[in-house]
């Protein structure tokens, strides 16, 4: 496995780049692709990237479309947009890899003699977010679940470098910026976090395809984003944030089912509930409630499953705080 070398790469390129990561068990090589802009001025190094999940598709469109319109006589420093990065999970539609079965968003910094994801994040760390000024990872919640349009990032110190990611998600102008207080281990937020890189997330509802009005979205914000550091010139495009949300943003702290059977919801995502509020319930084939799912606490609904099939421990409602409507 090769580590690239961003300050190696040529002023004035625009180009597609393929790295090999491992090989399947047939033989066939795993590869990463890379569409890399290189201004002719100097500038910082943004990283975007997409398909950290498999079934999630509005990052590497947003990718693709953005190496398609940036120009290299347009920008300041230099653009990589890794389009899917897991590449195996992608290839099977699935949030994991088929592989190894891991959970690439949980398993930073990696490692090189490890399995294929291990490898994949090994790779992501030392090659793209390490070398990266400012690094911007898109999601768009999976087939299983639903979050709002939003962009979020980690609550740092104001002597933090890293403090920066606060003004990069103001400026995405996502329907939602959601402020975190810790981003969980593992991540390629957390691992931007350790190595003091200011960085962002997105999520959007998902369904299996691509929603065209948020990749519109993504691109709008990631390109702020640029025109915030100086990579490109312009006015920010869009409408800030009408809702700012506070709270862990992780879903391995959600409210998960205690039993299997056949899901429905009861509330709609971003709808503020009190706590004992019947968020939903779980019944047997017969229609017979087995549980109803209460809220623990006063909230906001940031997060809620989709796919009624369900089975005991599987993550189904996550709640936030409303910080402001404006």
């Amino acid at each position: 496995m090769k580590i690239l070398n961003i300050n190696k790469i040529k002023i004035n390129t625009k180009d597609v780049f393929t790295q090999q990561i491992s090989k399947t068990a047939g033989g066939s090589p795993i590869n990463l692709t890379l569409l890399v802009i290189k201004g002719k001025k100097k500038g910082p190094v943004l990283v975007v990237s997409g398909g950290v999940h498999g079934d999630e598709y509005e990052g590497p469109l947003t990718i693709m479309n953005l190496y398609k319109e940036l120009q290299i006589e347009d920008i300041y420093g230099t653009f990589i947009g890794l389009v899917v990065a897991n590449v195996p999970a992608f290839e099977s539609g699935t949030r994991c890899s088929p592989i190894d079965g891991l959970n690439l968003a949980r398993i930073f910094p990696g490692n090189i003699n490890g399995s294929i994801t291990e490898k994949i994040a090994f790779w992501m760390g030392e090659s793209l977010i390490k070398q990266a000024d400012y690094y911007i990872d898109l999601h768009s919640s999976g087939s299983d679940m639903e979050m709002p349009q939003m962009c979020g990032y980690v609550i740092r110190d104001k002597t933090n470098k890293a403090f920066f990611s606060k003004k990069m998600a103001e400026v995405f102008n996502a329907k939602v910026t959601w402020a975190h207080g810790d981003s969980g281990e593992g991540r390629t937020l957390s691992f931007a976090r350790d190595h003091d890189i200011p960085s962002i997330y997105t999520e959007c509802p998902a369904s299996r395809n691509v929603a065209l009005e948020d990749t519109v979205a993504y691109l709008r914000g990631v390109k702020n984003v640029m025109k915030l550091t100086n990579m490109i010139k312009g006015e920010y495009e869009g409408q800030p944030s009408k809702i700012y949300l506070k709270g862990d943003g992780n879903t391995d702290k959600s409210i998960k089912a205690t039993t299997s059977g056949f899901f429905i919801p009861n509330v709609q995502i971003l709808e503020y509930v009190k706590k004992n509020t019947v968020l939903g319930k779980i019944m047997d084939l017969t229609g017979e409630v087995i549980v109803e799912i209460k809220s623990p606490v006063d909230g906001i609904i940031g997060l809620r499953r989709l796919l009624p099939t369900v089975n005991s421990g599987d993550n189904i409602f996550l709640l936030a705080d409303k910080i402001s409507d404006e």
